[in-house]
């Protein structure tokens, strides 16, 4: 069998290159190419850890302190905590790349009937993998980034009215900043049915919005106070809603908490 080994360390350098710079651009870490490049060569010359003679968990431990390695020559080394993270998105995005890779192969390059799979003479060769693994991790990149400017705009919110409380994913929405006319108090949105078949003893109050589909009024309750990221928040009214909110949230956050500092 003969094994290429210059082209081995080209294909894992390109690898060990593309998963450095995602990782650093997902975590937007401040960093230069030419430690990604110094960084993807050592992760290069660390093939021939392969034709070391031991067992599989000697090769896997020496495969992590080169993981390791190549973490503190791209990101340098700040703490214990910053190089685990790095760490971690490192394996989480190769992992991913791996299983794409792994796919298009047995996608393209094998048949099977059933669970019995066997080659079909056609190979996904190296050149096309090395085409197909940078429009991965880029599409990577876009949905991490995507994802977290969605998710750091939800907060768990928690609501008392004397003994009850209700808790529910709040979502911060710009474009809530209803307030009451009267007392000027900012209004929190919530679900109708967390409030159907709750006796919180409070009077309703009727505040009148505008929306693009028309004018309206919203029930709205003075609770006894809220809690949003650990702090007690008082002056704040909670407007129900038979609006069908998505993605597990039941509740929309007054523009209000931001400028008060609490979001």
């Amino acid at each position: 069998m003969i094994i290429y080994v210059d082209l081995i360390f080209f294909i894992n350098f390109a690898y060990d290159f593309l998963l450095l710079l995602t990782v650093g651009i997902v975590l937007k870490r401040k960093t230069n190419i030419y430690r990604h490049l110094l960084s993807a060569t050592f992760g290069g010359l660390s093939i021939f850890l392969l034709f070391l003679p031991g067992n599989e968990y000697l090769i896997f431990g020496l495969k992590l302190i080169v993981s390791v390695i190549m973490c503190l020559i791209s990101f340098k080394y700040i703490s214990f905590r910053y190089t685990l993270n790095n760490l971690s998105y490192l394996y989480m995005t190769s992992i991913i790349l791996a299983g794409f890779l792994y796919y298009l192969d047995t996608k393209f390059s094998y048949s099977h009937q059933g669970l019995v799979f066997f080659f079909n003479g056609i190979s996904v060769n190296y050149l096309l993998l090395m085409i197909v693994a940078p429009i991965i991790l880029v599409a990577y990149i876009i949905s991490s980034k995507k994802l977290k400017s969605t998710y750091n705009l939800y907060y768990h919110l928690e609501i008392y009215f004397d003994d009850l409380k209700i808790s529910c994913l709040a979502l911060f929405d710009n474009g809530n900043n209803l307030k009451d006319p009267l007392t000027k108090k900012p209004v929190i949105i919530i679900s109708k049915k967390l409030l159907k078949g709750t006796n919180h003893n409070r009077d309703p109050m009727y505040i009148p919005y505008n929306t693009v589909s028309g004018s309206s009024v919203m029930k709205c309750y003075k609770p006894s106070f809220i809690i949003l990221n650990g702090k007690k928040i008082y002056n704040y009214l909670v407007g129900e809603s038979d609006y069908r909110f998505s993605d597990g949230v039941e509740g929309l956050l007054n523009v209000k908490l931001m400028e008060d500092k609490y979001v």
